[in-house]
């Protein structure tokens, strides 16, 4: 593979790294410690990347807004120190939406 197209697969897998990654590197500060971060960080990203590259966007569509909705309402109703978990929860809750609304889309005939 040339430098380029690595540079070209980064840059177009880039949203899914990031939303995957981030999620990664929060998991990983609460296993404990910069090694964990990073660990789960990559391992994040790679997922990200493999999934969006498979046509994952409207999927992490779903977890993002998920995540907005699920944080901003644990926030408002059960003070700042939920708002965490809500995130998470609402992240969760959107990706299975997800699945089950791509799942229900018609099939284009063969």
């Amino acid at each position: 593979m040339s430098a380029k197209t690595v540079l070209n697969t980064l840059h177009t897998s880039f949203p899914g790294m990031l939303v995957t990654g981030v999620t990664g590197g929060l998991i990983g500060s609460f296993i404990g410690g910069p090694f964990w971060i990073i660990l789960a960080a990559t391992i994040g990203a790679l997922i990200g990347m493999v999934v969006w590259r498979l046509g994952g966007r409207r999927f992490f569509l779903f977890i993002v807004v998920g995540a907005l909705l699920g944080g901003v309402l644990a926030l408002l109703i059960a003070g700042p120190e939920q708002g965490l978990i809500g995130a998470a929860t609402g992240g969760a809750m959107g990706g299975f939406i997800a699945v089950n609304f791509l799942m229900m889309r018609p099939r284009q005939p063969s």
